[in-house]
């Protein structure tokens, strides 16, 4: 839609996020779930990173599928 500042703003807020999730894990006690999820959110900040500069919609709802997974994932922790 032309509007290049919104969206690389929005994208780094989301790329903020997954840094968040990535500096929250416990490497050392978080054991192999927590290498597994560190190896996720680096590879999510790679590809909000792709998405901004090729303006590729489809990485976005790409990563978007990721994160409601890991939700998911949380949310049954959870429960």
């Amino acid at each position: 839609r032309g509007q290049t500042a919104l969206k690389g703003e929005l994208i780094g807020k989301a790329i903020g996020i997954v840094g968040g999730l990535r500096q929250g894990l416990d490497l050392e006690q978080g054991g192999e779930i927590a290498r597994n999820l560190d190896n996720l959110y680096d590879y999510m900040a790679r590809r909000l990173m792709e998405a901004n500069v090729q303006n590729d919609v489809a990485i976005l709802e790409e990563i978007s599928s990721l994160l409601r997974e890991v939700k998911d994932g949380w949310d049954a922790i959870a429960a």
